[in-house]
C-alpha cells in the first residue's frame, strides 16, 4: 500500500493524480462527498497495490486515515476491523450539508451517567490544534436538518 498526503486537490500544484496516471496507478475514485476530506483519491497500481491519496490539510489527513487507511490496512492484513462505536451526541448539531460530515468530539458522561460526544468544532481542515484533547470524531450523514441531543452517531477513535 502506498499512502500519500497532499496535491490531491485541484489546485494549481495538484499534481499528484496526474503523476500516478503516469505510472500506472488506475484512478478508482477522486474526491468524496464529505467535510473534511472532500478532495480524497484511491487508485490501483498495475500490480494490484492500493494507493490512497489524502488531503493535504491536517484535519483531513487524519479523518481520512482513520475512516479510510486504518481499516483497509486491517483487511489487507486479515486483521479484525475495530468497529465505530455508536454514541449519542450530547447536544444539537447542524451542518445542512449535503455530504456526510466527520465532527471531532470528546467523550464524557451526562448528569445520568450516559456516554456522550462532546462536539469540537474546528475552523476548517487545518485547524489542528483544535482535536487537542478530543478522542475521535463521529461521522454524520448528509442530512439539511438539524441533529439533535441524543442522535446516535458512529464514533471513529484516534
Amino acid at each position: 500500500m502506498l499512502i500519500l498526503s497532499g496535491g490531491i486537490s485541484k489546485g494549481k500544484f495538484d499534481f499528484v493524480p496526474k503523476v500516478l496516471q503516469s505510472l500506472g496507478v488506475t484512478e478508482v475514485f477522486h474526491e468524496v462527498a464529505q467535510r473534511p476530506g472532500r478532495p480524497m483519491w484511491f487508485g490501483v497500481s498495475a500490480r494490484g497495490q492500493a494507493v490512497f491519496g489524502l488531503p493535504g490539510n491536517p484535519v483531513s489527513t487524519l479523518v481520512c486515515l482513520i475512516r479510510y487507511v486504518v481499516p483497509a490496512l486491517a483487511a489487507l492484513m486479515s486483521a479484525p476491523r475495530a468497529q465505530p462505536e455508536p454514541i449519542a451526541l450530547a447536544q444539537a448539531v447542524k451542518f445542512g450539508r449535503s455530504m456526510s460530515s466527520f465532527l471531532p468530539v470528546t467523550v464524557s458522561h451526562d448528569e445520568r451517567g450516559q456516554v456522550r460526544a462532546v462536539p469540537h468544532f474546528t475552523n476548517g481542515p487545518g485547524d489542528f490544534l483544535a482535536l487537542a484533547g478530543t478522542q475521535g470524531f463521529v461521522e454524520l450523514p448528509p442530512r439539511a436538518e438539524e441533529f439533535p441531543a441524543g442522535y446516535v452517531a458512529s464514533l471513529y477513535r484516534w
